[in-house]
This record gives structure tokens, sequence and C-alpha cells, in this order.
């Protein structure tokens, strides 16, 4: 994250929901500024990675190497760090347990993962 650690490809904290939302979230948003992406993908777990990453950014790179469409992709996902994922798919699925983020920009709100979502949206959309 700094020009000591040059691979560093993603740094996890793990702490209670409101240890992240109040304590870490805001230290590690300052600190990094815009030299890193601070995304937190589940209540509890706060993730830092290099600008510019993201899973939407895996996928298209993947996308590319196939020769694939993104308007051939479905996405499913649940977190905050799951959003440009679901904004690259065509068809983006979030979990209705996900978080408020993933479901602001999900063309469906599908089953939480206690109710085995993924599959769910595999079988109704995907067969």
């Amino acid at each position: 994250m700094t020009h000591d650690s040059p691979n560093t490809q993603k740094m996890i904290f793990l702490d209670t929901a409101e240890g992240v939302a109040t304590t870490l979230r805001p230290h590690w948003s300052e600190a990094t500024s815009d030299r890193a992406t601070v995304v937190q993908a589940q209540p509890d777990m706060l993730e830092i990675v290099p600008p510019g990453t993201s899973k939407g950014s895996g996928v298209k790179m993947l996308l590319d190497h196939l020769g694939v469409n993104a308007k051939e992709v479905m996405a499913i996902g649940d977190g905050e760090n799951d959003v440009e994922m679901l904004e690259l798919a065509s068809f983006g699925i979030a979990l209705s347990n996900g978080s408020d983020k993933a479901k602001a920009v999900a063309d469906v709100i599908g089953a939480s993962n206690d109710e085995d979502g993924v599959a769910d949206a595999i079988y109704r959309y995907a067969f």
C-alpha cells in the first residue's frame, strides 16, 4: 500500500461490526486516502486493496482474456466488495441478507445465503 510494500495485494482486518464501522474504517480511510481502496466486505471485515482493484476489475480482466462480453455475465454477491462486479454484469443479484450497497446496485434481490440464495439464483436465472 506504500512505496515500502509494493507487493501487498490485500490487507484484511476482522473486528466486531461496531469496531469496523466506528474505528477501523474511519482510521484506514483517512490513513490511506487515495492510495488504496477501503471496503467493508462484511459487517465484521474490512479490506484494503490497491486503488482500482475490485472483484469487478478482476472479472473484467478474465472476460477480456476469454473474449466474453459482460452482457453474457450474471453475478451474485452480498458484500460491499461485490458492488463493482454486480454493476459490471448484465444481471446482478444481491442476496437478501447482503449489504445495502450491494442491494442498491443489483438488478434483483435474491434469497439469503442462509436460504441457499446462490444456488437458488443459479437455478432460477441461469437454467
